[in-house]
């Protein structure tokens, strides 16, 4: 029997750091605070690196840990964090942004944390909403009512042309 060598912390850190840290910064928009996710995101895989079973799914599997670390630590800073995206995005407009993607992170930026976790998941790490609800230990009929929740406020953002933000 052909034993397959379990990756080691260090190739685990190399090779998802980068995704983990946008995947942060996606849902924070703050450097500091996607830094702080990163690094308890690799502290809570490392520390549970021997429950996986799996190792072709641990980019999803450390994906998911990132999610819900930054939805915790936005939770926890959701003022300061409002505030300073905010002040982010009022003092760095310029001609030189693509406003299509610009418009877009503005339409995610009003959708709840939860439901943007979910379009990580779906869209970004191409998992099943089966593989999604075991993932985060809920059930499908709520990752399909969350994917159909942000999918409708990001179209009903799109129709009002981003100016208006919709129902949170």
């Amino acid at each position: 029997m052909v034993e397959i060598s379990r990756p080691n912390e260090e190739e685990i850190y190399e090779s998802h750091f980068e995704k983990v840290y946008k995947t942060a910064y996606f849902i924070l928009k703050n450097e500091k605070l996607a830094k702080d996710a990163t690094h308890d995101t690799f502290i809570k895989a490392f520390k549970h690196l021997n429950k996986i079973n799996q190792h072709a799914r641990i980019n999803a599997w450390i994906t998911t840990i990132a999610t819900r670390t930054a939805i915790d630590i936005y939770n926890k800073n959701k003022k300061q964090i409002a505030y300073e995206f905010k002040e982010e995005n009022y003092l760095s407009k310029s001609d030189e942004f693509n406003v299509e993607i610009d418009e877009l992170e503005n339409y995610l930026d009003n959708i709840p944390p939860e439901q943007k976790q979910i379009l990580i998941l779906k869209y970004m790490e191409e998992l099943t909403e089966k593989e999604i609800a075991n993932l985060l230990s809920i059930k499908l009929g709520t990752v399909k009512s969350r994917i159909f929740r942000a999918k409708q406020k990001l179209y009903e953002q799109y129709t009002l042309g981003g100016e208006n933000r919709v129902g949170e």
